[in-house]
């Protein structure tokens, strides 16, 4: 069955939320995907999604459990990198204080998972577009390219996280129609339709994959820049090389 790239995003597009091990009551929110890459399977998202010690990864599985609540599965073995900005200039005390400071964290992660589960996608209503329950889709990064000024893009995620007595609610967004700007460094600039007036608009999705109208991944989204359009997604060609380093030296 065919499915358009409006209806990938959607579909490829899987919550994250962190919690504590022992009452796993979301306190961290964003959104990841899984990519088949290099013969494995891998969770990616961005860092600053996952990126507290003291809390646990979980994974939304949208599978039915027997008290009504949406079950989470635990993810661990998360793996991140940091840029090391080292200058001709820098003597060997200079260096070694650049690695204990662990230098800047690049915002990406990814893990290896070991093990077969399935993910649900609800049926979901966006008025313009109808998505049919189903299993989440996992995206392979053979099929990822980089962008270019004469595509469109689109990621799904959702937003505007907030309790009440204690039922969680979270709003789905479609954000559609971007286009490329430019790339500065890691990280590709799309810009949005309308000026983001309001970065909540955008809270708890960080992680999404950016795909063009052919379903091609491109980026992560990662953050807005209020008042502008400008949208940042981290490469998903450089997070390649990343897993790629990483699978290489058996650091999984």
């Amino acid at each position: 069955m065919e499915i358009n790239a409006l209806e990938l995003m959607v579909k490829s597009s899987i919550q994250i939320f962190q919690a504590d091990m022992k009452s796993p009551k979301p306190e961290g929110f964003g959104t990841g995907f899984i990519a088949k890459f290099l013969d494995k399977q891998f969770l990616v998202s961005v860092s600053h999604v996952t990126n507290n010690d003291e809390l646990t990864t979980f994974l939304e599985t949208n599978l039915p459990s027997e008290d009504k609540t949406t079950p989470i599965k635990p993810i661990g073995g998360l793996v991140y990198y940091d840029l090391l900005k080292v200058k001709d200039e820098m003597g060997l005390k200079d260096f070694e204080g650049l690695i204990e400071n662990n230098g800047e964290r690049l915002d990406i992660t990814f893990s290896k998972l070991n093990e077969e589960f399935v993910l649900i996608q609800p049926e979901m209503d966006f008025g313009f577009l109808k998505v049919a329950k189903g299993q989440k889709i996992f995206l392979d990064l053979d099929y990822s390219t980089n962008p270019d000024k004469s595509e469109i893009y689109g990621f799904y995620g959702k937003m505007r996280p907030e309790y009440k007595d204690y039922h969680l609610k979270m709003t789905p967004t479609l954000k559609h129609s971007l286009t490329f700007h430019r790339t500065s460094g890691n990280f590709h600039l799309f810009l949005a339709p309308e000026i983001i007036k309001d970065k909540d608009d955008y809270k708890g999705c960080s992680g999404p994959p950016i795909l063009d109208s052919e379903g091609r991944i491109v980026a992560l989204a990662c953050k807005v820049l209020e008042n502008s359009k400008v949208i940042y997604g981290f490469s998903i060609e450089e997070c390649k090389k990343l897993i790629k380093i990483t699978n290489d030296a058996n650091q999984f």
